[in-house]
C-alpha cells in the first residue's frame, strides 16, 4: 500500500503501473489521466508536474524500501532468508517501484540511480548484520537479484522449471553452509 492516499494514491499508482507495464514512453500526462479518469488538469491539480510525480515515486521506494530493510533487522537470523524468497516475487508493490525507478535510472535520472543505490545499502546492511559477513552478505544480495531477474522471465506458476519451489530452499542451505564454513569475518 502506498503512502499517499485518495486521488493521489490513485494517480501514482497509475504512473507506476504506465512506467513498468507500458514502458517510460507511454507514462504522459494524457495517459495518466485516462487511467485515473482525469483530465491532464485534474491530474496536475494533484501533481504539479511530471518532476512532482517522479519524486512521489521516489518518496514511495524510500518508504516501502526502508520498511523492507527494518522487516530483516528485525530478524536478523532470517534476513537472508526473507530476501531470497521476497526476491521471488515480481509483482509486489516493492519490486514495481524498484522497477520503475530502475526504468528512471535508464534515462539518466542520477536522482534515480542514487536511490536505487541507497535501497541497496539498506538491505546490505541489514544482510551483513544477520549473516556477519561481508561477502556472503554480497552473495545473498547479489542472489537475489539474481532470483529477481530471472522471476521475470518466469512462464507462471507451476510452469517454471529453472526456478521452482525448491531454489530458494537449496540456496539458502548453501549459504548456511558457506556461513558455517567461513565464520564470522564481518
Amino acid at each position: 500500500m502506498l503512502t499517499q492516499q485518495g486521488k493521489r494514491e490513485a494517480i501514482l499508482t497509475a504512473y507506476l503501473n504506465l512506467i513498468v507495464y507500458q514502458g517510460m514512453r507511454a507514462a504522459t500526462l494524457e495517459a495518466l489521466g485516462v487511467a485515473c479518469g482525469l483530465s491532464k488538469a485534474g491530474v496536475l491539480y494533484h501533481f504539479s508536474s511530471m518532476d512532482a510525480l517522479r519524486q512521489g515515486i521516489f518518496a514511495e521506494l524510500r518508504a516501502q524500501a526502508a520498511a523492507d530493510a527494518h522487516r530483516m533487522l528485525a530478524d536478523p537470523p532470517n534476513a537472508a532468508r526473507y530476501y531470497v524468497v521476497s526476491s521471488q516475487r515480481r509483482d509486489s508493490l516493492l519490486e514495481r517501484l524498484i522497477e520503475a525507478v530502475y526504468r528512471l535510472g535508464q534515462t539518466g535520472d542520477e536522482a534515480a540511480l542514487e536511490l536505487l543505490r541507497t535501497c541497496r545499502e539498506g538491505w546490505y546492511e541489514a544482510l551483513l548484520q544477520g549473516l556477519g559477513d561481508e561477502l556472503l552478505a554480497k552473495l545473498v544480495l547479489f542472489a537475489g537479484d539474481g532470483i529477481n531477474h530471472n522471476a521475470l522471465l518466469s512462464l507462471g506458476e507451476g510452469d517454471e522449471s529453472f526456478l521452482g519451489a525448491s531454489v530458494a530452499t537449496d540456496l539458502l542451505g548453501m549459504i548456511e553452509r558457506l556461513q558455517q564454513a567461513a565464520g564470522p569475518r564481518a
